[in-house]
């Protein structure tokens, strides 16, 4: 691969592109982020009929499981619509969604429009990191694909304060301002998204070679880089070329066809997968339960959500300096290990001194649980966060990397669905003991991380194949087709171009 001849500046084409793609991570985070609120306002759940535990958790879950459909259902949008137009099919579902849920009569209409929110964020959040990986150079990918974290942050962080404006607007109907806000940055990307270039790479996949040369110039030359343009964009072609070629027609077997096919769905989704069962799911969501065992208010309540908040942003928005300089295996083993390190100290706070109704609290303890709540926010948004946004694009092949993208979503929103409909439940019935569950959550992904991940950082996306063995050096140190692999007795695999 060519490599670009000097260090250039942060606000390339592709970079100013995710900041829009980063406004899927922003309803992502605001949708996430709203119902955390509503669920302390009295008005909410007054005008639900006090809601039990288990319906709660079907309040907040269902949006997982609309994102479930959403995720399973952009391995055919992103393929069959292009990048774009899989994106804006998704918000114009995001924007019906929040008109339902802002003017639900009842919970059965809060809840299909919390369904139809969470299959726009499943599409948009399937196709909006595929879509940056694909138009980024690779001294740039992590940093734009970061970027959706940092918008997830920040859309959670207004979420939460916008519950806290709620709280203090006496107005019967003031849970419905949320509800209502979350369909303009839907409305925002969806025609955004529509007027800049398509994917360089999905053009190369359809066969359109001109249209995707045009494309990937126009992200790319900046009147100075011609040779470099063509080299790369040669080197996308003829990879893209030979797997097509080998593969015929990509199909949803093919993702665990291989040895080295199952390995990188291995590590695209399980990043995704340890992701939630880091806890960040349950603690973002039902952070004002947390609050009400410490015999919080309302108030009191909604002030430490909002405090919460302002967390995430800045450890998202300080991640972007460092994260195409450290080592992605590193950045995860660390993550994990002081996540379950921060639990620990939950837990062992939580249960030596609890808060009792009508006797004294520990001032000293509850700020310390509190502080490792943030600490959480802070360890997630800055570190493990921003791998689960940049990892699995980059290590899917062209051909694989909607489908297979699509199932580390399904994976994704289904650990989070089980937490979301489970934790209130837990949290109800075993209080404190609930939190062993992520020390030990936490301390196996450390685990398996040191153990079984390879180092992607500083790889194009079309030397993956190095890491994961779709190639195979002959003695001569040449790399072997396919073909040659084969009559040489090795595994069939897909190859890079020499």
């Amino acid at each position: 691969m060519a490599v670009v001849p000097k260090r250039e500046s942060w606000l390339t084409k592709p970079f100013l592109a995710s900041l829009l793609l980063g406004i899927g991570g922003f309803l992502y985070g605001f949708d996430s982020g709203i119902v955390t609120p509503s669920l302390a306002l009295g008005s909410f759940t007054g005008y639900f009929n006090h809601p039990d535990a288990p319906l709660r958790g079907a309040i907040v879950s269902v949006y997982q499981a609309g994102a479930w459909l959403g995720s399973a259902s952009v391995g055919m949008t992103s393929d069959r619509m292009g990048r774009r137009r899989a994106i804006a099919f998704g918000c114009a579902w995001g924007v019906l969604g929040a008109a339902l849920m802002a003017g639900a009569a009842h919970v059965a209409m809060l809840i299909i429009g919390r369904l139809l929110i969470g299959y726009a964020v499943g599409t948009i959040t399937g196709v909006g990191p595929v879509f940056g990986a694909e138009i980024a150079k690779t001294n740039e990918r992590a940093r734009i694909t970061t970027v959706n974290q940092m918008m997830v942050s920040w859309g959670f962080f207004v979420a939460l304060w916008t519950g806290v404006g709620e709280g203090k607007w006496a107005n019967a109907n003031q849970w419905r301002l949320g509800f209502a806000i979350q369909g303009i940055p839907a409305l925002i990307l969806g025609i955004g998204v529509l007027l800049i270039g398509e994917s360089p790479r999905w053009l190369c996949l359809k066969g359109r070679y001109d249209e995707a040369e045009a494309a990937f110039r126009a992200w790319h030359y900046n009147g100075a880089n011609d040779e470099w343009c063509r080299t790369e964009f040669a080197t996308i072609q003829a990879s893209i070329a030979e797997e097509t070629q080998m593969q015929s027609r990509f199909r949803w077997a093919d993702l665990v066809r291989t040895a080295p096919a199952r390995k990188r769905l291995f590590v695209g989704s399980f990043v995704l997968g340890a992701a939630m069962l880091s806890g960040i799911s349950f603690v973002q969501y039902y952070q004002t339960a947390i609050y009400a065992t410490l015999q919080f208010d309302q108030d009191q309540q909604l002030l430490m959500s909002g405090l919460y908040g302002c967390v995430a942003p800045i450890a998202s928005t300080l991640s972007l300096l460092f994260v195409d300089r450290i080592g992605r295996k590193t950045i995860l083993v660390s993550s994990a290990a002081l996540l379950s390190l921060s639990y620990l100290i939950v837990t062992v706070l939580a249960a030596r001194f609890p808060a009792v109704p009508g006797q004294p609290t520990n001032e000293a303890a509850q700020k310390g649980l509190i502080a490792c709540i943030f600490l959480v926010s802070a360890n997630y948004s800055a570190l493990l966060g921003p791998m689960t946004w940049i990892i699995p694009p980059e290590v899917f092949t062209t051909e694989s990397r909607a489908k297979a993208n699509a199932v580390v979503q399904i994976i994704h929103y289904s650990v989070s669905l089980i937490i979301t409909q489970c934790s209130p439940i837990a949290l109800e019935r075993v209080g404190w003991k609930y939190y062993i569950l992520f020390i030990l959550t936490n301390a196996i992904c450390a685990v398996i991380f040191a153990v079984t991940y390879p180092e992607t950082r500083g790889k194009s996306l079309e030397e993956m194949h190095e890491i994961f063995g779709d190639i195979r050096k002959s003695d001569d140190g040449e790399v072997d087709s396919e073909k040659e692999v084969s009559e040489k007795g090795g595994v069939s695999v897909l190859t890079a171009p020499k």
